[in-house]
């Protein structure tokens, strides 16, 4: 190796100022899959067993987009228990994608997609590209809330609707990269804000 030791052949700072770190916050009812869905996207596995968050989880992975930019994807996943709110609250600022997870076998989930919505609005993640996520596909003897009915409720908002499996991880990947890909249009780059 051709350095001086104690001296690295990069410039820290320079390479710490190219990386592009992204915001996710998934919400929705307790229950719905939001926890899975992440730990789907990050470690490519489904964790049975069901344990309710507690306030917040989280996730982390480095993405790949346009097969050439890596993003620091940062998820964070909320509890859907109302009195976590005061929580939930302080993780919407500076979001970069909103999902709205409902269990498409629970019509009570899909229902609440009003009140978190407005949530997010109210505490500061109304500047995210906003996501329906209709979680639980695999369940198809078990779906009470059709693919038409999630549609509907997206366009009425002009969100965007997507169909997932946590269990299965049918259209995970492709959801948060389409997503991430979006937010990018929005997110100002390194190089654009005179970092680099």
């Amino acid at each position: 190796m051709d350095r001086e030791p104690g001296h690295l052949p990069v410039c820290i700072q320079d390479t710490l100022s190219n990386l592009i770190w992204m915001k996710v916050v998934a919400i929705g009812n307790t229950g719905a899959g939001k926890t899975c869905i992440i730990k789907n996207f990050c470690e490519d596995k489904f964790v049975s067993g069901y344990q309710p968050t507690v306030g917040v989880d989280y996730g982390f992975k480095i993405h790949t987009i346009k097969d050439t930019m890596d993003l620091r994807v940062h998820l964070w996943d909320m509890s859907g228990h109302t009195e976590y709110l005061e929580v939930r609250n302080e993780l919407y600022q500076d979001s970069h994608v909103c999902l709205l997870v409902y269990d498409v076998t629970n019509k009570h989930s899909f229902e609440r997609l009003e009140y978190w919505i407005r949530e997010a609005a109210r505490c500061g993640g109304n500047n995210a590209v906003i996501a329906v996520v209709a979680n639980k596909i695999d369940l198809k003897a078990k779906r009470i809330v059709s693919p038409d009915d999630g549609l509907r409720w997206a366009a009425s908002k002009k969100v965007k609707y997507y169909e997932t499996s946590a269990y299965t991880g049918e259209g995970i990947q492709r959801m948060l990269s389409e997503l991430l890909e979006e937010a990018l249009t929005h997110k100002p780059l390194p190089s654009e804000v005179g970092l680099v």
